[in-house]
C-alpha cells in the first residue's frame, strides 16, 4: 500500500476547508462574527471536557473476595461472629465463634457460645456459617473445614482451631420469612420463662420477665424495648442488655403473649405461643437482640380463659 501523502492532505485541507471558511465568515457582519466564535470556543470547551472523562483512568473498586485466603482474612478483620454446626447439619447450630488467627496450614477461633461444640473432636467436619458476602462465584454464605484440636478446661472450651477453609458455599438457613416491625403500636408482646407442660394459665398474672410494647406500669426498664421482626418461625426483640442478661440464657424455654392489631376488626387479638430462645447477642453497649423460635401454639379452650391447650410444632 502507498505511503499516505502528508503535504498533499495539509494542502487539501486548506483548499477545501480553510479558505472556503474564511470566505464565508468575511461575508458576515462583525457581530455574528462574534457570536460565531463564542459557539465555536464553547463547543470546543465541551468536547474537551467530554475527552478528559472518557480518557481518564477509571477508579479501582474494591475486589471481591476470591478465594479461602481472601475470606478468613476479611473475617479477621471484620470480626464476623460465625454459627458453628456438623458439616452435614447446619440446622442444628452447637455454638458460636470469631475468627482470630490466620495460619497458612490453619485458622483459629475464638469460641464465644458453646451448646455442644465441646463434644466434638479432631478431625470432625464442621460448617461455619456468616452473612452473605459476594464472591466471584456468587454469594457464599458458609465454608466447610476440619477440627485440628479443641482447647477446653472445666469452664468449658475456650479456642478451636481448624485446617484451612474449603467449600464455600450458599446454604439456606431460613424456613420463614422475617417481616420486619416498624410500627411499634401495633404489637405487643411478653414472656415468661415456663415450659408449655400444663394447661395452668396463671402465669398470665405474673409480671412478665420480659415485656415489649405492653405498657404494663409495673414493668419497670422494659418501657425503650423494641419487636424487630416476626416470622411464622419466631419472633426477634431489642431489650435492655442489663435485663436480659439477668434473666434469660440461649436455651431458656419461654410462653409468649403476642397480641397484634387486627385491621378489619379494630380490635388486638391475643396470640400464644411456647417457645425457646435461640440467641441472645448485643446490640449496642445498652441493648441486646433476643431471637426466640417458636416450638408450640396455644389456644385458650374456655371463656374465661383458666385453660390453655397447646400444640407442639
Amino acid at each position: 500500500m502507498d505511503k499516505l501523502n502528508f503535504q498533499y492532505i495539509m494542502e487539501l485541507i486548506q483548499s477545501e476547508v480553510l479558505v472556503p471558511v474564511d470566505k464565508f465568515l468575511a461575508t458576515l457582519p462583525k457581530e455574528s462574527l462574534y457570536l460565531i466564535l463564542a459557539a465555536a470556543g464553547l463547543i470546543a470547551l465541551l468536547s474537551a471536557a467530554f475527552a478528559f472523562l472518557l480518557m481518564r483512568p477509571k477508579s479501582k473498586k474494591p475486589k471481591a473476595p476470591q478465594g479461602p485466603t481472601d475470606f478468613v482474612q476479611f473475617f479477621q478483620k471484620s470480626g464476623t461472629i460465625m454459627d458453628v454446626a456438623l458439616a452435614e447439619h447446619h440446622n442444628a447450630v452447637l455454638g458460636r465463634a470469631v475468627l482470630t488467627a490466620v495460619k497458612q496450614d490453619r485458622i483459629r477461633l475464638e469460641i464465644i457460645e458453646e451448646h455442644g461444640i465441646a463434644q466434638l473432636s479432631s478431625p470432625t467436619e464442621i460448617i461455619l456459617m456468616f452473612p452473605p458476602e459476594e464472591s466471584l462465584a456468587g454469594k457464599v454464605n458458609s465454608f466447610r473445614s476440619r477440627i485440628s484440636s479443641l482447647e477446653c478446661d472445666k469452664e468449658g472450651c475456650g479456642r478451636i482451631t481448624l485446617t484451612p477453609p474449603s467449600k464455600f458455599a450458599l446454604v439456606k438457613r431460613r424456613r420463614h420469612k422475617r417481616k420486619r416491625v416498624i410500627d411499634q403500636q401495633f404489637i405487643r408482646v411478653k414472656l415468661w420463662r415456663g415450659t408449655a407442660d400444663s394447661s395452668d394459665t396463671s402465669f398470665v398474672d405474673r409480671i412478665p420477665d420480659l415485656a415489649v410494647n405492653s405498657y404494663d406500669p409495673r414493668s419497670t426498664g422494659h418501657e425503650d424495648n423494641q419487636v424487630i421482626n416476626i416470622s411464622n418461625g419466631g419472633i426477634g426483640v431489642g431489650a435492655a442488655a442489663e435485663l436480659v442478661e439477668s434473666k434469660f440464657r440461649t436455651d431458656d424455654d419461654v410462653l409468649i403473649s403476642i397480641f397484634m392489631f387486627n385491621f378489619r376488626q379494630k380490635v388486638f387479638k391475643p396470640y400464644w405461643y411456647a417457645g425457646k430462645i435461640r440467641s441472645i447477642e448485643r446490640m449496642d453497649s445498652n441493648t441486646c437482640r433476643v431471637g426466640v423460635q417458636f416450638t408450640g401454639s396455644g389456644k385458650m379452650r374456655d371463656e374465661n380463659e383458666q385453660h390453655i391447650n397447646w400444640t407442639i410444632m
